[in-house]
């Protein structure tokens, strides 16, 4: 499985809540799961709390989807940092079926650094920047 670019990987089996009536993965879920690995990042990477005063928000989301998973298949998520920016930065998250050795769906998201106590958008934090750069395997663009 191909995730040789990522250093943060999380690993699941699709639960039955995320199965639609055309049993499959319903689209939403790779949103979900793209938001986990975005957070599991930014906990053990970045070390900040989610609920902190500084963090990150949103800002623009899109995924491809590429073959369906199914009920309890094996799933690894990989996530990296693609882009740095001055105020923002791209997630780039990988979808995997483990079992298969296939890739189910590529996300990109695109998130703003944010002060949570005055809600404004700030620069990215220097230590944020140095903590990425040291745990990517391919330098984000900056």
């Amino acid at each position: 499985m191909p995730l040789t670019d990522f250093r943060s990987i999380t690993r699941f089996r699709v639960p039955f809540c995320d199965i639609d009536m055309l049993q499959h993965v319903n689209n939403v879920a790779y949103l979900v799961w793209a938001e986990t690995a975005r957070c599991v990042y930014f906990d053990e990477v970045l070390a900040e709390e989610l609920s902190g005063a500084r963090g990150i928000i949103l800002g623009k989301m899109e995924i491809r989807f590429e073959r369906p998973l199914e009920y309890r298949e094996r799933v690894a998520v990989g996530c990296r940092v693609s882009r740095m920016g001055t105020k923002s930065f791209d997630f780039v998250c990988e979808m995997w079926s483990d079992d298969s050795g296939l890739r189910s769906a590529v996300c990109t998201a695109t998130v703003v650094a944010y002060d949570y106590e005055r809600k404004l958008s700030i620069p990215v934090p220097e230590a944020w920047r140095q903590k990425i750069s040291a745990h990517e395997i391919v330098a984000p663009l900056g």
